[in-house]
C-alpha cells in the first residue's frame, strides 16, 4: 500500500500477513499503527502481571512469549520502513553496537562489584571504582541514544519513489 495511509487494522494485518517478510517497503502509517498496537499489547500484559516479582505470575510468561512473537515482525517492519524512506535495513545492524558495548561495560564491571561487595574496596578507590563504572557505562548509552535518534528520524521520512532512486521501491 506504497504511498496509500492505512488504518489501525489494515497496519497490523499487513505486518501479521508479511510476518518475515524483509523485502519491499513499509508506510509510516504501517510502521507507526503497528507501533502502537505493540505498545498497547505490552501495556495491558505488563498492567495484568501484577507484582513483576511474583514468580507464580502466569502473565509474566505471557507478556515473555509476546515479546518474543512480535520480535520478528517488529524487525521485519522496521527494515520495510527503512527500505521505503530508502535507506538499507542493514543500517539496524548498528543497534548490535551499543548491545556489545553493554555487554563488554557488564562484563568489566563483575570484578570492581566484587570487590566493593566484599569490602576490599574502600574510600578513594572505591569512588575510583564507581567513576570507572560510570565510565564504561556511558559509551553504550550515547551509542543506544545516537541509534534510537538515527531510527526515529529515519521512521519518519516520507517515502521515496523509485523515480526518486530508491532501489528498494517497486
Amino acid at each position: 500500500m506504497k504511498g496509500n495511509v492505512m488504518n489501525f487494522g489494515t497496519a497490523i494485518k499487513t505486518v501479521f500477513t508479511k510476518y518475515a517478510d524483509f523485502k519491499g517497503v513499509a508506510s509510516r502509517s504501517e510502521y507507526w499503527w503497528f507501533s502502537l498496537f505493540s505498545l498497547i499489547m505490552s501495556g495491558v500484559l505488563n498492567a495484568l502481571m501484577g507484582d513483576p516479582n511474583d514468580p507464580n505470575a502466569v502473565v509474566s510468561g505471557i507478556s515473555l512469549l509476546w515479546s518474543l512473537g512480535i520480535l520478528i515482525p517488529s524487525l521485519a517492519v522496521s527494515v520495510r520502513r527503512f527500505h521505503d524512506a530508502g535507506f538499507s535495513g542493514k543500517w539496524l545492524l548498528l543497534y548490535l553496537v551499543p548491545t556489545i558495548l553493554f555487554v563488554v561495560a557488564a562484563a568489566s564491571s563483575i570484578p570492581v562489584i566484587v570487590s566493593a561487595v566484599s569490602g576490599t574496596l574502600t574510600g578513594d578507590a572505591l569512588a575510583a571504582a564507581i567513576a570507572g563504572l560510570i565510565g564504561v557505562a556511558v559509551p553504550p548509552l550515547v551509542a543506544g541514544f545516537a541509534m534510537f535518534v538515527f531510527n526515529l528520524v529515519v521512521s519518519l521520512l516520507p517515502s521515496k519513489s523509485a523515480a526518486n532512486g530508491n532501489k528498494y521501491a517497486a
